[in-house]
């Protein structure tokens, strides 16, 4: 049996965990909020409390672990995105190399497959440009790169990027039919990229049971406009269409591009959700 933390439970973080501990693996999950607790027993061995951005807090739980999933976001109560991805990520980067055990340990870093920014709608895949005008993609690859340069023998690190994620909890197709008829102040022009969470925890535990380091894409194998998605999900109710508009809001976060999940799958990694238009599995 390993010991897997994984730092943040969100709503990835908790699927991952859930499906960790399904496995047979003690899993450590921290937050924020010792209030939490209590609900993480449901998914996690040993919860524990975390502000990655204290640079004072205790990463002593990392000796003795083979695996870390880092899945954190930005609170809802005023903690940014420099709070998390570049103090926080700084500091977990700093207690990662001064571990004091030379067991091996591999890290998995939940990042965003939004940081390709706009690609005019081309395929793009992990060797592409990434758009690091936009200062939020810029921290996002800020904290990947951060990770990527721990240079020490017995530590692997591996960055998935994700897209908007989809499943329990997560609708999107209802979401997009309850939008039905509605106008959205988004480009519907663009193509986001998209993931289910049972490949997300799926692909967390292939990524640490193989080993993987570098980074891979973690999305599906859609590829459609919003218009083109909500078109499609529409017209087989019958509802009318989502009015998009055709240009995003002044200021606001572009992603349009074909993401490509070869990568991955060329290491042997199947997609069982290859669009949110197919049943999802339980």
């Amino acid at each position: 049996m390993s010991s897997y933390s994984v730092i943040g439970c969100g709503y990835v973080g908790s699927f991952a965990a859930a499906n960790l501990k399904n496995q047979g693996h003690h899993v450590i999950g921290t937050t924020r909020s010792p209030q939490r607790f209590s609900e993480l027993r449901n998914v996690v061995n040993e919860p524990i409390s975390l502000d990655l951005s204290d640079s004072g807090c205790d990463f002593s739980f990392l000796e003795d672990q083979q695996g870390i999933l880092v899945s954190v976001a930005p609170t809802q109560n005023g903690d940014g995105y420099q709070s998390v991805f570049s103090n926080g990520i700084r500091n977990l980067a700093r207690a990662l190399r001064c571990r004091q055990s030379c067991e091996p340990l591999h890290v998995t870093y939940i990042s965003s497959a939004g940081v390709y920014g706009d690609h005019q709608g081309a395929l793009v895949n992990e060797d592409s440009t990434v758009d690091c005008s936009n200062p939020v993609n810029a921290m996002l690859v800020e904290a990947e790169n951060v990770l990527l340069s721990i240079d020490r023998p017995d530590t692997k690190i591996c960055v998935l990027r994700l897209g908007g994620i989809y499943g329990p909890g997560r609708d999107m197709v209802s979401m997009i039919k309850q939008a039905a008829g509605e106008q959205i102040p988004k480009n519907g022009n663009d193509i986001p990229a998209w993931s289910g969470i049972y490949d997300i925890t799926n692909g967390v535990s292939f990524v640490f049971n193989n080993q993987l380091v570098g980074i891979y894409n973690l999305v599906d194998d859609m590829q459609l406009s919003r218009r083109e998605l909500s078109n499609e999900i529409c017209d087989i109710d019958g509802l009318p269409p989502v009015i998009w508009s055709n240009e995003n809001p002044p200021g606001s976060r572009s992603m349009n591009a074909k993401v490509g999940n070869q990568k991955l799958k060329s290491e042997g990694f199947r997609l069982s959700s290859p669009s949110m238009l197919l049943p999802t599995p339980v």
